[in-house]
């Protein structure tokens, strides 16, 4: 009967060993890119970076001239002009403004089946750059009908709504790992070895969340985390859970270590007696 006991202590820890390898990448994933406002505050610095602000208001640039149906010489008057307050333009509201609704626009496509198109409403960036420029000019500028780009195309990442449908339950997976790991504990006959077996089991687990920061980049496939614009993008994430994952992992290791080494004791003083 003690065997018996025995083996579903044993099953019971594997499944919290499970439990918590998945518990802290899993809600650190659910907060952070999942959660729309999370993958938002992780973006946001993202902004003052100089090659996306080239993208929007070189973007917008291109559109004004493209769109502006000004003769030649009026737009060799317009484009430098043009040009000079689009460089300006990445430190109002206004680029924040469109650097916000893009990250938001670009969330919404992660999680949509198939590539998408990310379009970004160029309107009120074009009217910032053209406000300025029309008091120098002596004619006015049109304004596009159509305002609306596609900076990039965002591949299907078929991972992630699955994953959105499970990471919910994932702040439940530490307490749920703790209560079948004493649930384990209570049950089983020789307890002092399968709180060993315990520690055994937390090592397992810091040893995993450990392993998946170190080498995130080896399981974020490179048709993401190399694809334009959305590329640097998921490369800022994967720094953010690397740094979080292996310090969590480091953490996890210890109290593993420390779990094993009071069952080992405790084991040891057994036979002593």
């Amino acid at each position: 009967m003690s065997s018996v006991r025995d083996v579903l202590a044993v099953a019971l820890l594997c499944a919290a060993t499970l439990l918590g390898a998945l518990w802290l990448p899993a809600t650190w994933i659910h907060d952070h890119v999942v959660e729309r406002d999370g993958f938002l505050a992780v973006t946001a610095p993202l902004a003052e970076d100089p090659e996306f602000q080239r993208t929007l208001s070189d973007s917008a640039v291109e559109t004004i001239l493209e769109e502006s149906r000004l003769p030649g010489w009026a737009q060799e008057r317009l484009t430098p002009l043009a040009e000079e307050q689009a460089s300006k333009l990445t430190g109002t509201d206004v680029y924040g403004t469109m650097w916000e609704a893009t990250m938001a626009e670009l969330h919404g496509a992660l999680f949509s089946p198939g590539p998408s198109e990310l379009e970004v409403d160029l309107g009120p960036a074009i009217d910032r750059i053209l406000s300025p420029v029309e008091e120098v000019l002596p004619f006015g500028i049109p304004r596009p009908e159509d305002a609306t780009v596609t900076v990039a195309t965002i591949p299907d990442v078929p991972l992630l709504p699955a994953v959105s449908a499970l990471t919910p339950w994932a702040t439940w997976a530490g307490p749920a790992a703790l209560v079948l790991a004493v649930l384990a504990l209570l049950l089983a006959s020789h307890r002092r070895v399968m709180l060993t077996l315990a520690g055994l089991g937390g090592l397992a687990a810091g040893g995993a969340v450990w392993w998946l920061g170190r080498e995130i980049e080896t399981v974020v496939p490179d048709s993401i985390d190399q694809a334009a614009f959305l590329g640097p993008i998921v490369q800022v994430f994967e720094e953010h859970f690397r740094t979080a994952m292996t310090t969590q992992g480091v953490l996890l290791l210890g109290a593993g270590a420390l779990v094993t080494a009071v069952g080992l004791v405790l084991v040891g003083l057994r036979r002593r007696s």
